[in-house]
């Protein structure tokens, strides 16, 4: 072998040994996710469910992560802000969005949002906010068939979050389904303060904003807009049970800007269904009445689809999609 050919040959086999150290290298690092804090965007106030839900569930994160899960609070324009600006973060897994069923498909659908559906990555659905119906424990109905019949030639007011909330599109629906229509009116935070002052005959709440009437007999629930039956009324039917056909879930999930790797996408996902098993969540849960239950990336994308096909007609019968 001359000196040339030697030459070449301790050249390819030098870069063939570092391009094999590189690709080690690389897949080590790919390995190592995550290996520094991981950012979490809530699109809402500090000090809502949405903020304090997701700053339970990202505690327990950490401890399935080994890295420190933090929550970054970008409230304003009925979430699509912080929305915005989570699904333009880098790709890479380190900057996460806590988003609900609002900002990620109804202000999508209305035209009030400046990205799609398709720009967020599921890795999850993680809770559902427990929605009911309730009127007060003396009005003229117990049921929501019996509401339906009281409503036929009368004005019946429900107070509500707006026409835009979801809790509101949801009673329009099943309304809609028994043949009446509900006069609505917008509250800051609608309870029993407006059943009590006869300003609505029934109203969209939480469930931990009525349980004390409800206790004190002073209110009475309907129906829970809710997946399944709420552990605070757990003789209160579903949308589903009373034959809507339906399940109402005003869900929040965990989700990445488009374009993270698959791999990733996998490894959050599963941190975040074993998060959910945590006894700091399960306490939350308990206190709150939240409903904790993961749904997987593809279970979420599904339901996505499935409510973008009911709250469109909903929102445009209310007027809520712009031309």
């Amino acid at each position: 072998m001359s000196f040339l050919q030697r030459r070449r040959f301790l050249l390819r086999t030098t870069l063939a040994a570092a391009t094999g150290l590189l690709i080690a290298g690389l897949a080590h690092a790919q390995a190592k996710y995550p290996s520094k804090p991981i950012e979490v965007v809530v699109p809402w106030p500090a000090g809502t469910s949405a903020d304090v839900g997701m700053r339970t569930v990202s505690q327990a994160l950490s401890k399935q992560l080994r890295v420190p899960v933090q929550v970054i609070n970008k409230p304003g324009g009925q979430a699509v802000i912080g929305t915005a600006e989570f699904v333009k973060a880098a790709p890479d897994g380190y900057t996460l969005g806590s988003i609900n069923i609002g900002p990620a498909v109804s202000q999508v659908i209305a035209g009030n949002a400046p990205y799609a559906m398709t720009d967020m990555a599921p890795i999850g659905i993680y809770n559902v906010l427990p929605f009911v119906v309730a009127a007060k424990a003396d009005a003229p109905f117990k049921t929501m068939k019996e509401l339906a019949a009281h409503a036929k030639g009368k004005e019946v007011i429900l107070g509500n979050f707006g026409p835009g909330a979801v809790p509101t599109q949801s009673v329009v629906r099943m309304s809609g389904i028994d043949g009446w229509k509900p006069k609505l009116v917008s509250y800051p935070s609608p309870g029993y303060t407006q059943l009590n002052a006869g300003d609505a005959d029934v109203v969209t709440v939480e469930s931990i904003n009525i349980m004390g009437q409800v206790k004190a007999g002073n209110a009475r629930v309907l129906v829970a807009m809710t997946p399944k039956r709420l552990p605070a009324f757990p003789e209160v039917p579903t949308a589903k049970e009373l034959g809507y056909g339906f399940d109402v879930s005003i869900w929040t999930g965990l989700f990445a800007p488009k374009g993270t790797p698959p791999e990733i996408i996998q490894t959050l996902a599963k941190a975040l269904d074993a998060a959910l098993q945590d006894p700091l969540v399960k306490a939350y849960a308990e206190k709150s009445g939240t409903l904790f239950e993961h749904l997987s990336p593809e279970q979420t994308s599904a339901l996505m689809q499935q409510d973008a096909a009911w709250l469109r007609p909903v929102m445009e019968s209310l007027g809520l999609v712009k031309k």
